[in-house]
């Protein structure tokens, strides 16, 4: 085989997906397990070779190559190749698909531990179009339609199965592809949806409600948070909130409504947001955690509008739950970080209402509040810190603020982050000759690609 290593396209291709070379290693393992049930033995150093055209790509890997990335293998610089065929061909227009749908997907299963084998079914029933965008996955799957015997399998599994993961989609959430995450959670959804028509006793019923409750929530954050998909996560948002009410949770509820204000707000639809937000006071109860919460989401929905005076008073409210014994705890995801939320919130606050000094000391408290991993959380931070620097002229340090937040996106895809960013961008009318404006922008076009 004839490779011409000055046209090899390898690096830019992996470089456009914001990869390392051992990052590009194991998707090319995982690949070949899923396809060939095999193991590969490549490694970054290898990729490297490849690379630098120090060592010649064999058919095997050319193959797994072309899969990954959706080209011809002309298209990645490798020249005098005959193709079988009815060897599947993927479109350039097409790396949306496999990639993204493989992207963390199988290691994402192995994460799952044992109960995640019930999902196995859904989710090669997904994948088994290789052209299928990441947009169709945002709906639920029926694979009774096309797989009857996966969907038998899946059937068998457990409600403490269904438990189990809803739980471990939890953990994974901070760092997981929030595409693979989403695939396997809208799986759960459609699984607990069958389960609940196959006459469950009460307290079996009971508990699947709650369970899809839980997950449902988790897929309207994927979707519209995450995704950018806010007609989609409207509906998982509703599909929480009827069974939370049916399952008679009220810390459920309140959570799915709080969330359903979020989505309200980020469209201008504020009238609609605060009526959530007083509907999921009510179902919080006695929960000081969940009341914070909506009352520091409230003080944002207030400051974003210009009523500064409507915000503070909710961050009062915020801080008076926070100082109330915990009688009924909340959810453990949702109570890692109390203190977070109103100091972020708080920051976000002095910021919009021009406080810019006060909103740095605050922004910075919150950022170190967080663990590495909460990088939804330390995006969104970063970028109201960097328009906080913007504010009080220091372009450097405001520009270092969106790069770091920019790096995050590209670990961890975030819609309402890359928004908040693209805003900024906007807002920094320097000159053009900032070399810190010009990293900025190269990652900006990276995310946009």
């Amino acid at each position: 085989m004839a490779w011409d290593p000055e046209r090899l396209r390898l690096r830019e291709y992996r470089l456009h997906l914001g990869w390392t070379q051992q990052d590009m290693a194991d998707r090319i393992a995982q690949l070949a397990w899923m396809q060939r049930r095999e193991h590969a033995g490549v490694n970054a150093d290898m990729v490297a070779k490849w690379e630098r055209g120090a060592k010649g790509v064999s058919p095997r890997y050319r193959e797994l190559l072309c899969h990954l990335f959706g080209v011809t293998p002309s298209q990645l610089g490798l020249k005098d190749v005959t193709t079988s065929a009815d060897s599947p061909r993927l479109s350039p227009a097409d790396d949306e698909s496999l990639v993204c749908m493989l992207d963390n997907a199988a290691h994402l299963l192995d994460q799952l531990g044992a109960a995640g084998t019930a999902l196995a079914p859904h989710l090669l029933h997904a994948w088994k179009d290789t052209v299928t965008t990441r947009r169709a996955m945002l709906g639920l799957l029926d694979p009774a339609a096309t797989d009857p015997i996966g969907h038998a399998r899946a059937a068998t599994a457990s409600l403490a199965d269904l438990e189990k993961l809803a739980d471990r989609y939890q953990a994974l959430y901070p760092t997981a592809d929030p595409k693979a995450l989403l695939t396997s959670v809208a799986a759960h959804v459609q699984m607990a949806t069958d389960a609940l028509r196959q006459d469950p006793t009460p307290d079996e019923r009971h508990r699947l409600l709650r369970n899809l409750a839980q997950v449902a929530i988790l897929a309207g954050r994927l979707a519209s948070e995450d995704l950018g998909n806010a007609m989609s996560g409207r509906t998982y948002y509703s599909l929480a909130l009827d069974t939370a009410r049916e399952a008679g949770d009220r810390q459920f509820t309140a959570i799915a409504h709080g969330f359903a204000a979020q989505v309200a707000a980020a469209e201008g639809l504020t009238t609609a947001a605060l009526d959530h937000l007083t509907a999921a006071a009510e179902h919080a109860g006695c929960t000081p955690v969940i009341l914070a919460w909506l009352a520091a989401t409230e003080a944002t929905i207030h400051a974003d509008r210009g009523d500064h005076q409507l915000a503070r008073d909710a961050l009062d409210r915020a801080r008076t739950e926070l100082d109330k014994p915990t009688q009924h705890p909340a959810p453990a995801w949702l109570d890692e970080h109390p203190a977070y939320y109103l100091a972020a919130a708080t920051g976000h606050t002095l910021l919009r209402g021009g406080d810019h000094h006060g909103a740095r000391d605050i922004l910075a408290t919150a950022l170190d509040m967080l663990h590495a991993t909460a990088r939804r959380q330390r995006t969104l931070l970063l970028i109201d810190l960097a328009t906080t620097e913007l504010h009080t002229g220091n372009l450097p340090d405001a520009c270092a603020c969106a790069t770091q937040a920019a790096g995050l996106l590209h670990q961890t895809p975030h819609a309402t982050g890359t928004a908040r960013l693209r805003a900024f961008r906007a807002a920094a009318t320097q000159p053009m000759s900032s070399r810190a404006l010009r990293v900025l922008d190269e990652q900006l076009r990276q995310l946009a690609a």
